[in-house]
């Protein structure tokens, strides 16, 4: 009986995770998705990609727009000069 629950207990984790990872990809069509990978380009060349969430921010930010973390980038920038 113990292993049946656990083994139920896993599975409904599981799909608790994995539900926003399919559910997010779900009506996304061509043209959104290359504008997604044209942001992420521009923040990975620009050094806005934030290391903490992963989220792209516009060029020139010092802070992450999601989670409000440093910039990696901007922090060699400024180290820099």
């Amino acid at each position: 009986m113990e292993i049946l629950v656990v083994t139920l207990l896993a599975v409904v984790v599981v799909a608790l995770v994995a539900y926003p990872l399919v559910a997010r990809g779900r009506g996304m069509d061509e043209a959104t998705l290359d504008a997604d990978i044209v942001r992420y380009r521009d923040a990975l060349r620009g050094g806005t990609l934030c290391e903490a969430c992963l989220a792209a921010n516009p060029p020139g930010s010092r802070f992450c727009a999601e989670c409000g973390e440093p910039l990696e980038g901007q922090r060699n920038a400024e180290a820099s000069s």
